[in-house]
């Protein structure tokens, strides 16, 4: 096991990550630049934030759904080992829930 150690490589690994530099994202950044380390923030009509927020809510309608099928197919096996469980130990005569 790498223990700390190996999670202080990988920090330092990400601090020293000399690729982000070749991404177009970081083609004008520079560490010496004030303004480019900072965020941009550009106005966005009310259009695009109302397809924006349709699109979130899809996402989240889906997320939910499948999110539902799963809980439901998850209690559907759990009520099935159950019922098997309580089979075997029926059909078993040392252990049962009869008194005899």
């Amino acid at each position: 096991m790498g223990g700390f150690g190996s999670a202080q490589g990988m920090i330092t690994a990400i601090k020293n990550n000399n690729r982000r530099k070749k991404r177009e994202a970081y083609d004008g950044w520079t560490e010496s630049d004030k303004e480019s380390q900072g965020i941009k923030v550009e106005p966005v009509s009310e259009k695009t934030l109302s397809e924006i927020r349709k699109k979130m809510k899809k996402q989240q309608q889906v997320t939910f759904i499948k999110n539902f099928i799963i809980a439901i197919i998850g209690l559907i096996a759990f009520f099935f080992f159950i019922q098997l469980v309580f089979l075997y130990f029926e059909n078993d005569p040392g252990i049962g829930w009869n008194p005899y």
